[in-house]
């Protein structure tokens, strides 16, 4: 099951269950701007105008995203300039990546677990709508103690 989330500061953007068997098995080139990106535009934009500026954009160095369709699709929708650069391997160090940390610990609770994809999509979905501003904003805080860190 693949799933794309985001995140504004304390603000959940939306939660998208990546479809297999209507937009192919594994997230590609064409895919991720075709599929993800116009779920995600808008909530980018929502917050950009909330803060009477861009909000920055960051996604991990998977191939999708770094691929030249998808950068011509940013472009045209007019946010390339607002991607921060990061590296594809620094999991701890991403608030998104806490985020989705925090959900799963929150599955591994249920009982009964979730044993089958569809039961998995509601629970994932039931623990990020739980998910609270304030948890949020601690999660992303962590982020600042991570980097400094390392």
């Amino acid at each position: 099951m693949l799933i794309y989330k985001s995140i504004q500061g304390t603000q959940k953007g939306p939660l998208i269950f990546y479809d297999k068997a209507n937009w192919g098995k594994t997230i590609k080139a064409t895919s991720y701007p075709d599929h993800i990106i116009p779920h995600m535009d808008p909530f980018w934009k929502q917050q950009s105008q909330l803060q009477l500026d861009y909000a920055y954009l960051q996604q991990d160095g998977a191939s999708p995203h770094r691929a030249v369709y998808t950068q011509n699709h940013i472009k045209a929708l007019g946010i390339w300039g607002y991607f921060i650069d990061w590296p594809p391997s620094s999991p701890d160090c991403s608030s998104i990546k806490n985020v989705w940390r925090s959900i799963k610990q929150g599955i591994r609770r249920l009982r009964p677990f979730p044993t089958t994809n569809e039961a998995l999509r509601v629970a994932i979905q039931e623990e990020w709508d739980a998910t609270t501003p304030e948890e949020l904003g601690e999660l992303v805080n962590a982020v600042s103690t991570c980097v400094r860190e390392v």
